[in-house]
């Protein structure tokens, strides 16, 4: 038995401009056809526990699902393990944004709604979402919110020239988080100690999966800790220079990792 663990956005999910119109559906079928030898499947994503019925309803069946970068996971059984950041650092994040005129937006889960620093900063007006997400967007009340509770993960929208200037100013402040980032635009901040790497040991030692039978692929640069503690990786070919170097290979999409997996067995 093998485990395979891919990221979502550009992985599974492919980008709009790939060259096969239908890859999504050719994705899913190969995962059906990985699960059929006998193997294990997870999908990895900066995406937290919301998406996973959507992601559910894509597939047609249950996965295993790791969410906000490695701190939350929803086990093909239903089980749920969820580790957080506490709110207290969001409350901080969205008063130094704000106080320091900073073009970028705070966000997080609060209760099962999704709420920000603000509607007045980036990417408010560009389109980034799909139609009909930014009207749904709401402002936190900072003062409402128990700084003692907690989410899986914050995210950070920030213009892709000002990103690594205000990740180093985030890491400078010393929370105790984890920090990387999922898109040329966005800033994760997790739980101390979770990555991508990390949960994916711990789901090699529940499922009593071989080390050399572990195997990655994504897109980004939150994908690179799972690299890191794989036999096998895949970066899919649109991925940036930095990602494809801490790679083996290259490829097409999911589809192709598992035709070459497969003819591995």
């Amino acid at each position: 038995m093998k485990l395979l663990i891919a990221d979502l956005d550009g992985t599974l999910y492919p980008k709009k401009d790939v060259k096969n119109p239908n890859q999504l559906e050719s994705n899913v079928e190969a995962v059906k056809r990985w699960i059929a030898e006998g193997n294990k499947f997870a999908v990895a994503t900066a995406r937290g526990l919301h998406h996973y019925p959507v992601l559910r309803k894509t597939l047609g069946f249950d996965v295993n699902f790791i969410g906000g970068n490695g701190a939350a996971v929803r086990l093909e059984t239903g089980e749920e393990v969820i580790k957080i950041v506490p709110y207290s650092i969001f409350i901080d994040l969205c008063k130094f944004v704000l106080e320091n005129k900073i073009n970028a937006s705070v966000a997080t889960g609060v209760h099962n709604k999704w709420v920000w620093s603000s509607k007045d900063c980036f990417p408010i007006g560009l389109n980034i979402f799909r139609p009909g997400v930014e009207e749904t967007i709401e402002v936190a009340d900072l003062d409402a919110i128990d700084p003692t509770e907690g989410t899986d993960r914050i995210q950070i929208f920030v213009p892709e020239a000002d990103l690594n200037n205000l990740r180093s100013q985030i890491e400078a402040r010393n929370y105790p988080v984890s920090i990387t980032t999922s898109d040329t635009y966005m800033i994760d901040i997790g739980p101390q100690n979770s990555s991508k790497g990390i949960t994916i040991m711990e789901l090699r030692d529940r499922f009593g999966v071989s080390p050399d039978d572990i195997i990655a692929v994504g897109d980004s640069e939150n994908d690179i800790p799972m690299f890191e503690v794989v036999r096998r990786s895949y970066c899919i070919d649109h991925a940036s220079p930095k990602v494809k170097e801490h790679s083996d290979f290259a490829v097409e999409s999911v589809e192709k990792v598992i035709e070459l997996e497969l003819n591995r067995q």
